[in-house]
């Protein structure tokens, strides 16, 4: 949508706002990310019986954009998992969003996309040369024993922490520790799961637990 002259007096143009709350999205978040002269505020969801346009309308009267001039309405439904099969078993493979490789609880699906049309550039080059097609049915295959413990972390977290508000709120809050934040970067510039500090992984262990039983201050 085209910011306003005048936006609100909260509004941040160099800012990114995510938000958790189940009335803007039952499983996953609402975001406003700034472009500019223009915005994005838009959300996600996988279920069937919940509005997606009436939950980012609503956010917009909220935060003080009811009345901005849309630009552009577009939606896609997206699958946050890797789908069960790549290929036709034949000479066709699909990649990226199409194959299901968009991270849960993040939705990030560049990096995904990138890395799962890399290897199956590859497998199209060892099919082209051979004409096998297993090579094609192999590219799902490496991207999970790359990747697949990542979504599945990621997965499991999306299921749990994003169940209910009170969960929501939890999270928010874990989000907050620094050993979190740190070991979130690093796995994030990374893609994979960070083991080298121990005590870090210790550490957050703990406050999780201390969330989950309700001890820790939210």
């Amino acid at each position: 949508m085209q910011r306003p002259a005048t936006p609100p007096a909260d509004y941040d143009d160099q800012r990114c706002d995510v938000i958790y709350r189940g009335s803007l999205s039952p499983d996953f978040y609402a975001w406003v990310f700034p472009h500019g002269d223009t915005l994005s505020i838009g959300t996600g969801s996988a279920n069937k019986g919940f509005s997606l346009r009436h939950s980012v309308a609503a956010y917009r009267r909220e935060i003080g954009f009811g009345d901005a001039v849309t630009v552009r309405r577009e939606g896609a439904p997206i699958p946050l998992k890797p789908l069960p099969r790549w290929d036709n078993g034949r000479d066709v493979i699909v990649i990226g969003d199409a194959a299901g490789v968009v991270a849960p609880s993040s939705g990030e699906g560049i990096y995904y996309a990138m890395a799962c049309g890399r290897m199956a550039a590859d497998g199209v080059a060892e099919f082209l040369s051979t004409g096998q097609a297993k090579h094609l049915r192999k590219v799902r295959r490496r991207f999970l024993g790359e990747h697949g413990r990542v979504f599945w972390v990621l997965g499991i977290m999306q299921r749990f922490w994003y169940s209910s508000d009170k969960r929501r709120e939890r999270f928010v809050s874990i989000c907050r520790d620094r050993d979190v934040q740190q070991l979130t970067f690093d796995a994030y510039m990374h893609k994979r799961l960070v083991r080298a500090r121990p005590m870090a992984h210790v550490r957050i262990f703990f406050k999780d637990v201390a969330h989950l039983l309700g001890l820790a201050r939210v």
